[in-house]
C-alpha cells in the first residue's frame, strides 16, 4: 500500500515538473503573453475583450483569424504565434480613421483620389497659360 502511495506521487511530480516548459512551448500562449505584455508597456489594458471581439467578428482581410488559421492549416508555429499576438494586441489607431467603417474609409480614398486628378488637371492648365 505504501509502494503504491510512493508511486503516484512520483508519477504526479513528473507530470508537473514540465508545466512552465510545455506553456512555453506552446506557439498561441507566447503570442498572447507577448502581447499582453506590449500592451501593458505601452500603458493599454493587458487584454481588451470588447476590441477583440470587434475586430475578430469582421469579415475582412484585416481579421486576425486569418493568420492564426493560416498557422493551424500549414502547421506553422510561427504563423500561429503571429496570429496569437495580433488578436490581443490592437493596432495602432489612426487619428483621422478611428472609430470609422471599413465602407466609409473607401469611400474617402475614392473621393481623395478624384480629387486629386483635378488638382492635377488644374496644374497643367497653369503650366500650359505659360
Amino acid at each position: 500500500m505504501v509502494r503504491r502511495h510512493i508511486n503516484r506521487v512520483k508519477r504526479t511530480y513528473t507530470r508537473a515538473r514540465g508545466g512552465i516548459s510545455n506553456i512555453l512551448q506552446n506557439p498561441l500562449a507566447i503570442g498572447a503573453i507577448t502581447a499582453v505584455i506590449k500592451n501593458t508597456i505601452n500603458g493599454q489594458p493587458p487584454i481588451n475583450i470588447q476590441n477583440i471581439q470587434r475586430r475578430v467578428t469582421q469579415p475582412n482581410a484585416k481579421n486576425p483569424l486569418v493568420y492564426l488559421l493560416a498557422g493551424y492549416l500549414l502547421k506553422n508555429k510561427p504563423l500561429m504565434a503571429i496570429g496569437a499576438f495580433q488578436i490581443v494586441d490592437p493596432p495602432v489607431p489612426d487619428d483621422d480613421m478611428n472609430g470609422m467603417l471599413d465602407e466609409e474609409i473607401e469611400a474617402m480614398a475614392e473621393e481623395g483620389g478624384e480629387e486629386e486628378e483635378e488638382e492635377e488637371e488644374e496644374g497643367d492648365k497653369k503650366i500650359c497659360i505659360h
